[in-house]
C-alpha cells in the first residue's frame, strides 16, 4: 500500500447525503479512507432499505479502488437514548433498563437481535456496548447509558452485549476507555477530569475493560483528563493511557479515537489536523472525524469533505517528515486490515426478514416491561383512568416514542401537550397550567428534568394543584426524586416506545 493508502485506512469520516453521492467517491476513492459513521442529520437513515441501498453503494465504490479494501461501516447503536437506526428498526431500551432487569442474558438476545438488523442494512461495526460506570447519578453525559452503577453489573451485562453482537457478525466497541462515569463536565463542551488514584480507577472505571478486553476487537478512547494516568494529556491524546490499555490490560484490537471535533479534546490541540497527529503518536489505530459538536461555544461544527482531504495531507506529511513513524501507522493498518478480514464481507443481504421482527419487539416490550419501577403513593386518586378527562405533557423530543405507545388513549379523553425543548418556556407553561385546570388526572413524562430549571418549576406547579398526578421518569432516574409526591410515579431507565408502553400496561392492569 502507499502512504496516502495507509493513511486512508485510519480515518472514518461522515459525509452528507442519502446515497453515494460525489463526497462518499471524494472520501472514499480520492482520501482512501477506511470508514465511514452514519448519522441521522446527514444520512438520512429513514428506512432500513435506504440504509442497505446507501451501504451497498458505499462498498461498491471501496471495491473499485486499487485493493478492493471493504469499508467499515459504523453507527453508534446502544439502545435507548442513543440509536442512529429510529425509523423501521426494533427500539430497544438502553442498558441501564437492561441492567435494572438484573438479567445479563437478556444483554447478549438484545445485542444480537440489534446486530441482526445492522448486519441486514450493510452497518458491520457498532460504536457500542458502553462500559462506563455511572457511579455520579448526576453524570452529564452517561447516565442511563450505562449498565448501573457499579463495576460488577457492567462486566457482566458488557460481555453478554459482546457476545451478542459477535454472534450476529458485528464488530462491537467497548466505550469510553477509561471511564466517563464521574465525570461532571460533557466532553462535548469541556475537558473533563477525573481526580482519582490509581487504585481507585482499578476498582471501579477501570475494572470493566480490565476484565473484558480480552473479548473485545475494539475499545474507543474518552476525551478525558485523568492525571493518575497522564498528568498531561487527555486519554485519546496520551502515549502513557494507551500503553496502560497495550501493556497492563494487555488489549491487541484496534483502539479508536473518539469524534476529534469534540471541545473536549480540542481545547489541547486547536485543530482537528493536531489531534488526529497527537491521536496517531499516541497509539490510537482508528481515528473518527465524523459528528458534530452537540453543545458548547463551537455546537454545530463539523469537517468537510475538504476538511478531510487536509486532514488527510497533513498526517501524510506528519509520517513523511518523520513526526509519526511510519513503524506505527503499519501496525495500526494492520491491526485494521486484521479487523477487517475477520468480520467484513460486501455481500448483499435481504433484510426485510431481519428487522423489526415480532420476535424483536417482543424481547424490546418483556425488558422494558422487566425494568420498570412503580411508586405508588396514592394509587386510589388515580383510579379507573379510562372514566376520566387525562392531560398528558411531555418535551417535544418523546414525541415519536409516545405516539408509538397507547398512552393517547388512556382516558376518556386524552389532551396532550409538548413544549419545545427539554425546559419549557413561560408561555408553556403557562399553557400548561391553563389545559391541566380541565383535566381529571394529570401525567408528566419527566425526561432528565434535574437538568433543567423550568421543567423543575413546571412539575412543581402542576403537583402544586393538588389534582391526582401521574409522574413517569423516563430517564435518569433522579427525577424520581425530584417529584416523590405524585400520586403514582413510574421509573422506566428509557424513553423508547416499548418503555412507554410497559407504563401504560401497567396502568391499565390498575384500572
Amino acid at each position: 500500500m502507499s502512504l496516502e493508502e495507509k493513511v486512508g485506512q485510519v480515518l472514518m469520516v461522515h459525509f452528507h447525503g442519502e446515497t453515494a453521492n460525489d463526497d462518499a467517491k471524494t472520501l472514499i476513492q480520492n482520501a482512501k479512507v477506511g470508514g465511514v459513521i452514519y448519522y441521522n442529520w446527514s444520512n438520512g437513515l429513514h428506512s432500513p432499505k435506504q440504509v442497505s441501498t446507501l451501504s451497498s453503494a458505499l462498498q461498491k465504490l471501496a471495491k473499485e479502488n486499487r485493493f478492493s479494501i471493504p469499508l467499515l461501516i459504523a453507527v453508534d447503536q446502544e439502545g435507548g437514548v442513543v440509536a442512529r437506526l429510529q425509523s423501521g428498526f426494533t427500539s430497544f431500551p438502553g442498558n441501564r433498563a437492561l441492567g435494572e432487569t438484573g438479567d445479563p442474558h437478556l444483554a447478549k438476545v438484545a445485542a444480537f437481535f440489534m446486530g441482526e438488523e445492522l448486519q441486514a442494512v450493510g452497518v458491520n461495526m457498532n460504536l457500542a456496548p458502553v462500559v462506563d460506570v455511572n457511579s455520579n447519578p448526576r453524570n452529564p453525559v452517561i447516565g442511563v447509558r450505562s449498565f448501573g452503577d457499579h463495576p460488577d453489573i457492567v462486566t457482566a451485562f458488557g460481555k453478554q452485549s459482546l457476545e451478542g453482537f459477535k454472534q450476529a457478525q458485528v464488530i462491537a466497541t467497548l466505550k469510553h476507555f477509561p471511564g466517563y462515569g464521574d465525570v461532571a463536565v460533557d466532553p462535548h463542551e469541556d475537558l473533563p477530569v477525573l481526580h482519582k488514584s490509581k487504585e481507585e480507577l482499578e476498582s471501579v472505571e477501570l475494572l470493566p475493560f480490565v476484565k473484558l478486553a480480552s473479548f473485545a476487537d475494539a475499545i474507543m478512547t474518552a476525551h478525558i483528563l485523568v492525571p493518575a494516568l497522564d498528568l498531561e494529556n487527555c486519554s485519546t491524546l496520551s502515549e502513557k493511557t494507551l500503553a496502560y490499555l497495550r501493556e497492563t490490560i494487555g488489549f491487541q484490537g484496534v483502539i479508536i479515537a473518539d469524534s476529534l471535533v469534540m471541545d473536549g479534546v480540542l481545547n489541547k490541540c486547536h485543530s482537528v489536523d493536531e489531534a488526529a497527529i497527537m491521536a496517531l503518536n499516541a497509539g490510537c489505530d482508528l481515528l473518527i472525524l465524523g459528528g458534530k459538536l452537540l453543545a458548547g461555544e463551537h455546537r454545530g461544527f463539523e469537517l468537510t469533505t475538504a476538511d478531510v482531504q487536509r486532514i488527510h495531507g497533513a498526517i501524510v506529511k506528519a509520517v513523511n517528515n518523520g513526526r509519526i513513524s511510519e513503524t506505527k501507522l503499519n501496525q495500526a493498518v494492520i491491526r485494521i486490515l486484521k479487523l477487517k478480514e475477520r468480520y467484513l464481507n460486501i455481500q448483499s443481504t435481504n433484510y426485510s426478514d431481519k428487522i423489526d421482527t415480532p420476535e424483536h419487539c417482543a424481547l424490546a416490550q418483556k425488558i422494558a416491561s422487566l425494568a420498570l419501577k412503580t411508586v405508588e403513593k396514592q394509587p386510589h386518586q388515580i383510579a379507573r383512568l379510562s372514566d376520566k378527562n387525562v392531560f398528558v405533557v411531555a418535551p417535544g423530543i418523546l414525541q415519536n416514542s409516545l405516539q408509538r405507545s397507547s398512552m393517547f388513549k388512556l382516558g376518556k379523553s386524552t389532551d396532550v401537550y409538548f413544549f419545545n425543548s427539554l425546559n419549557p418556556s413561560n408561555d408553556e407553561i403557562k399553557t400548561v397550567m391553563q389545559r391541566a385546570e380541565t383535566a381529571d388526572v394529570v401525567v408528566v413524562c419527566s425526561y432528565n428534568a434535574w437538568k433543567n430549571p423550568s421543567a423543575i418549576a413546571m412539575t412543581e406547579s402542576l403537583l402544586n394543584m393538588k389534582k391526582p398526578l401521574i409522574l413517569l421518569s423516563l430517564r435518569d432516574p433522579l427525577d424520581a426524586a425530584l417529584f416523590s409526591s405524585a400520586d403514582l410515579l413510574f421509573k422506566s431507565f428509557s424513553p423508547t416506545a416499548p418503555s412507554i408502553q410497559a407504563i401504560c400496561d401497567e396502568l391499565v392492569k390498575k384500572q
